[in-house]
């Protein structure tokens, strides 16, 4: 931590399905960027299901045509205006906790460092390259965040860490989080839905002001 700056922990409880966590990660880290005198920042990422009950395979997705387009004309210049090409290439939608499963090492490794650019690479990935977040994908996504890949398979291949993953995005659905993304700051529930920076702004001082020490608290079951 920089002297003289506080501290704000930052979690997002997230899918990466979501697209609109996408875009609410692109306008936290503009208000970070703005704040970046003020604060520094850690931001972890928790897990969430959208569709828990996905099939391994996942479900195939309807051809793109013009009267029923995979990305619609509101999420394309909602990505736009934050750097984000939504492209609607993947042919599948996934089932997500193999991908959650590897962020949740990444979490744990060097401190967590490492896990908000494999968000970003996971993001990319899935919304603009077109990549299902398979195994032999993430593997890729994990080399390109620079993670140990070899570790970052065996960790992702065990079912019990698999199981953990998806345990974890259910006890957030438990949690009152009805919709992602959803944003803690120093472990207070502030707003969930892709905000403007401002709304960000707001919730930074309101956070380092009234719970400077605060720390998300996730059970030890969960943990």
């Amino acid at each position: 931590m920089s002297a003289g700056k506080q501290l704000l922990r930052v979690d997002v409880v997230s899918d990466i399905m979501c697209p609109w966590c996408w875009v609410g990660k692109r306008k936290l880290e503009e208000a970070m960027e703005l704040s970046k005198g003020k604060y520094d920042f850690r931001v972890r990422w928790q897990p969430f299901l959208l569709r828990p009950e996905m099939p391994e395979e996942g479900f195939q997705k309807p051809p793109a045509t013009p009267g029923n387009p995979r990305v619609g004309v509101h999420l394309k210049s909602a990505g736009q205006k934050v750097g984000i090409d939504f492209t609607g290439k993947c042919d599948v939608y996934p089932r997500t906790v193999l991908a959650h499963t590897l962020m949740e090492y990444a979490g744990e490794e060097e401190d967590g460092v490492r896990q908000n650019q494999l968000q970003e690479i996971i993001f990319r990935g899935y919304f603009t390259d077109g990549l299902a977040p398979n195994m032999e994908n993430l593997l890729k996504m994990a080399e390109e965040a620079g993670l140990n890949v070899e570790a970052a398979k065996k960790f992702i291949s065990d079912k019990s860490n698999q199981k953990k993953a998806f345990d974890r995005a259910i006890y957030w659905a438990s949690q009152t989080v009805s919709g992602v993304p959803t944003f803690y700051m120093n472990g207070q529930k502030t707003f969930s839905g892709a905000q403007e920076k401002e709304a960000f702004l707001k919730m930074f001082d309101w956070a380092a002001s009234k719970h400077a020490n605060g720390t998300l608290f996730i059970p030890p079951a969960h943990i």
